[in-house]
């Protein structure tokens, strides 16, 4: 009996433990974080930005390490045009994720381009493209900026690879179509000038590159 006993005290003792601390878990209050970034997200859809921005600056405090909050907090503060906030958020999501998040360099672009700092853009882009060799956007991007630079060798290299994984893209052809030009090759931009047109006929930038290449 004294082990039967023994034996029933134990299970007992154990039952209660993972009661306690199943108790302590759902008993706890929410993280913050849940209902601030919710509130957040609810208050922007009414495009009431500045007040999104607050439901996450009231928490930062606490959670100034965490990436969600730094990220959104970067868009918000674009979409009200502080740029130099965007910036500084964006920024500081980049580090929280050492270094490797493609998607908070593309966030981080935004405001730099709003602020027209081409090289920091183009740094981005760079940083991108050694994460993700064949990322669409920052392949393209990088050539548009090397033609505004009239680089245009430069850009050859990432607007044909664009290309060549999105043969029928629309914008490819038509900023690989002039690159070519550039370039002399105007065979090569005649086709490209082509492919843009019969997807928008009246686009007047390949239009007008159709009828130099003529």
């Amino acid at each position: 009996m004294k082990r039967k006993t023994i034996y029933l005290v134990g299970i007992i003792a154990v039952l209660f433990i993972v009661f306690a601390v199943t108790s302590s878990v759902f008993s706890g209050k929410p993280d913050s974080r849940i209902n601030a970034f919710n509130n957040s997200i609810a208050q922007a859809e009414k495009g009431n930005y500045n007040e999104a921005i607050k439901e996450l600056t009231n928490i930062y405090s606490n959670y100034s390490n965490d990436y969600l909050v730094n990220l959104r907090l970067g868009y918000l503060y674009y979409l009200t045009k502080k740029y130099d906030e965007s910036i500084k958020f964006y920024s500081k999501a980049v580090e929280l994720k050492n270094n490797q998040s493609v998607e908070a360099y593309f966030g981080l672009v935004l405001p730099l381009a709003a602020r027209e700092k081409w090289n920091d853009v183009a740094k981005s882009y760079e940083k991108i493209m050694s994460l993700d060799p064949n990322n669409y956007t920052a392949n393209l991007r990088m050539g548009q900026i090397l033609i505004n630079r009239k680089e245009y060798k430069n850009a050859d290299q990432y607007l044909s690879k664009v290309y060549r994984l999105y043969p029928s893209d629309y914008e490819t052809n038509l900023s690989y179509g002039w690159n070519l030009f550039y370039l002399n090759r105007k065979s090569e931009a005649k086709e490209k000038f082509i492919y843009v047109l019969m997807v928008s006929k009246d686009d007047a930038s390949a239009a007008e590159g159709l009828n130099l290449v003529n």
